[in-house]
């Protein structure tokens, strides 16, 4: 297919180096940056190309109706990327995504990886292959869950120490780790209270249609959670002693306090405990090594649950919240690699709480973590181009926009003049949302309420609230730290 290419002045040359690598013609308009041409301007200069190609590709940004472009040349018109950074991956996959008129080909490209991801992570949900998979070794029914190396890794999400938690706190956490993506609710249970354990799990699994699972060592709790809860996690050589014939899937580890530092010890000592429990009834058994802090036997017990998968079939759980808890960096990138860890490790269950502000966001992190490293693998490539990705604060391609113009460059310099906005003042408040308060000769008036800086910034000028040019560019900039803040996490101060 013979591709013609239309670009500005400006991006000639990035154009031209793209267009070589696919045997692409390019149309140079007369401006600059195309997107200041109509369609009409854009078609008179590329009418004596129309003999020669089949299909005309216009820069994402370009405004107008395209249609006319290709009544006037007889060429099939589409929009292409927005920016040329994105040109080379649309002309390498030309033939399998269908061009639009009105959408830009980069918004495509993402919309149809996410979309591609999306449908063949629902394969793995469906009947047919749930019933198949759960043939194979290792594979189990956690609830209506279907856990094992066939499938996705789960995401167990705690709520940490459920048994102090009113119904309603306790409902409030479940939905928020529901909707970041948690697989299975867990509830921790510090203290000895098995009515809270009853009372708690039979309110998630009527509200919560997600399985539950109780996280305790106390006896007492344990024989509250049998019937109820989905799981039951943790069951040492000491608790295994005390209990037969146990139907709920049942997390295993190797003992309590410290652990062995080499990894074969601890997988001896596991597989002990294991061959206890399955001698005393346990049916489905999930086996977990404990995951240590860095430099407190990280890189060992790594070893332990890789050797150990190479061993066993039954599902592994790892859990996260030891690395991330004690560990003074940002979890997005810390979650990621610890999926990639499990993944290789072959667990089917990564366990995580978000019991600090630094770990907030922990279940969507690894929600999301998961199901790239299962794309990955079936894909059999690195973990990129998936349509899911975890870059929050990088991107993949930075796109700058390069100043050439020839004028007077001035250094930028604080000012130390204040302003006083006869219109009153502002305070900005970041909690659930943005709450900017405005006073009036020290009173408060009204609060514009909102997530997106630049919707609160329109509605306090078409209210009028504000007539000062330094108050409105002051109050853009805290604005926009404050939504800054509130999408990641962070702390505002207003200065």
């Amino acid at each position: 297919m013979k591709i013609l290419l239309v670009t500005g002045r400006l991006a000639e040359q990035r154009v031209r180096k793209v267009a070589e690598k696919f045997g692409c013609g390019v149309a140079v308009a007369p401006a600059d940056v195309i997107s200041c041409l109509t369609p009409k301007q854009i078609a008179e200069g590329v009418n004596k190309y129309s003999k020669y190609f089949e299909m005309l590709i216009v820069p994402g940004l370009v405004s107008g109706d395209l249609n006319f472009i290709e009544k006037s040349t007889g060429i099939r018109t589409f929009r292409g990327p927005r920016d040329v950074a994105d040109l080379k991956y649309v002309l390498e996959n030309i033939k399998n995504l269908k061009l639009s008129k009105e959408i830009p080909a980069d918004e495509l490209i993402n919309g149809k990886l996410k979309t591609h991801a999306l449908e063949r992570l629902k394969t793995v949900h469906s009947s047919t292959y749930v019933k198949k998979m759960l043939k194979e070794p290792g594979n189990i029914m956690v609830g209506s869950l279907p856990v094992g190396r066939s499938f996705p890794m789960r995401i167990l999400a705690e709520i940490v120490d459920a048994g102090n938690l009113s119904e309603k706190e306790l409902l409030r956490q479940a939905r928020y780790l529901k909707n970041s993506g948690g697989d299975i609710i867990d509830l921790g249970f510090n203290e000895r209270n098995p009515a809270a354990v009853k009372s708690a799990v039979r309110l998630l699994k009527k509200k919560i249609d997600l399985p539950v699972s109780v996280d305790t060592m106390e006896e007492e709790n344990i024989r509250a959670a049998f019937g109820r809860a989905d799981m039951i996690l943790s069951f040492d050589e000491e608790l295994l002693q005390k209990f037969s014939s146990v139907t709920t899937p049942s997390v295993i580890i190797p003992k309590r306090g410290s652990l062995p530092g080499a990894p074969e010890e601890r997988i001896k000592m596991l597989e002990k405990n294991i061959e206890l429990a399955r001698k005393r009834g346990f049916k489905k058994i999930i086996a977990d090594l404990i995951l240590q802090p860095v430099n407190f036997g990280f890189v060992d017990s790594i070893v332990a649950y890789k050797k150990f998968s190479e061993k066993h079939s039954c599902p592994l759980l790892m859990g996260a919240g030891n690395v991330t808890e004690l560990f003074d960096a940002d979890s997005v990138g810390i979650n990621a690699l610890l999926a990639a860890i499990a993944g290789e490790c072959d667990a089917s269950i990564i366990f995580t709480a978000e019991a600090s502000d630094k770990t907030s966001g922990s279940v969507r992190e690894l929600a999301a973590a998961s199901k790239m490293m299962y794309l990955s693998r079936l894909r059999g490539s690195p973990p990129k181009d998936l349509g899911i990705d975890l870059l929050l604060l990088k991107e993949k391609k930075i796109r700058r926009e390069r100043f050439n113009e020839k004028i007077k460059k001035i250094k930028a310099k604080p000012s130390e003049d204040y302003f006083s906005d006869p219109q009153g003042y502002f305070k900005i408040f970041v909690g659930e949302n943005i709450k900017c308060v405005h006073y009036s000769d020290g009173r408060p008036t009204v609060c514009i309420e909102g997530s997106n800086a630049g919707e609160i910034c329109d509605t306090i000028y078409a209210m009028h609230l504000i007539s000062d040019y330094a108050h409105a560019l002051y109050l853009g900039r805290e604005l926009q730290k404050a939504e800054f803040a509130l999408k990641f996490g962070k702390s505002y101060v207003q200065s």
